[in-house]
């Protein structure tokens, strides 16, 4: 009986390892099991982003002018309304003013004072950190009237427009550092594009097109490709043009900030 239980316990442990080589050796010499890659959709690929990145880096070694005291410059002016400065390196650097309406500077000076070369300054719809940020001032065709904004026609060059890539707009919250998109001629009429400041969305990457694009007898005389999206903030210089190309013409340039 012992002999026989003895015989069993045998063949059950050879059982065992006879099957334990047998899984063991079908594990060995399976086909080896194909990793599954993933790959995102051309809708997760944001090689544009990468380009945004790159100029956020690109802000941090422009040349801009030393931070102005906006306290003292409102002492100095007896004007608390002194919302900011404007600089284009190379070319402008002057205080922008700002009152509840359009009209004001133009025919005042920073000071509140009477003058027929006015001030540049923001659009009372705005803030200085909005989405859109429109900032005016006079053009001049005498040049001994002097006007910060008569500058901008330089863009025109193409030579200069390359060279000549930023805005910088101090406020009281910090830098807000744009590149330049484009250089447009525009009409001057009811419902111009550039005047509206609260598109959002889908229309916001349509107005910014029609900014930054000819459109009709409106046209772009220099540009650049900059990343923007839904997300991005703008700003719109505007001055006079004293070309006939469009009834009452001025000229806007659009730039996209480039910083936080």
């Amino acid at each position: 009986m012992k002999k026989n239980t003895r015989k069993l316990l045998y063949l059950f442990f050879s059982l065992i390892i006879i099957a334990s080589s047998v899984v063991l050796l079908l594990e060995y010499f399976k086909e080896p099991e194909v990793l599954e890659i993933y790959e995102p959709t051309l809708s997760e690929i944001e090689v544009k982003e990468e380009e945004k990145v790159k100029e956020i880096v690109e802000s941090n070694v422009i040349s801009m002018a030393p931070d102005v005291d906006l306290n003292a410059e409102r002492a100095k002016y007896n004007n608390p309304y002194i919302v900011g400065r404007i600089e284009v390196p190379n070319l402008i650097n002057v205080l922008v003013a700002q009152s509840d309406d359009l009209k004001f500077y133009l025919n005042h000076d920073v000071s509140r004072k009477a003058d027929i070369r006015g001030t540049e300054f923001l659009d009372y719809r705005v803030t200085p950190t909005s989405k859109q940020v429109n900032i005016y001032g006079h053009n001049s065709r005498d040049p001994k009237i002097q006007v910060a904004f008569r500058k901008l026609e330089q863009f025109l060059d193409k030579t200069f427009f390359d060279e000549n890539q930023y805005i910088i707009f101090q406020h009281d919250g910090g830098k807000s550092i744009y590149k330049i998109m484009a250089i447009k001629e525009v009409q001057n009429k009811q419902g111009a594009e550039h005047m509206r400041v609260d598109t959002t969305g889908s229309d916001f990457i349509q107005h910014v097109n029609t900014l930054i694009n000819s459109t009709g007898n409106e046209h772009v005389l220099n540009s650049r490709s900059v990343y923007f999206d839904e997300n991005s903030e703008i700003i719109v210089l505007q001055t006079c043009s004293h070309t006939n190309n469009v009834p009452e013409p001025l000229y806007i340039i659009t730039g996209v900030k480039i910083n936080n």
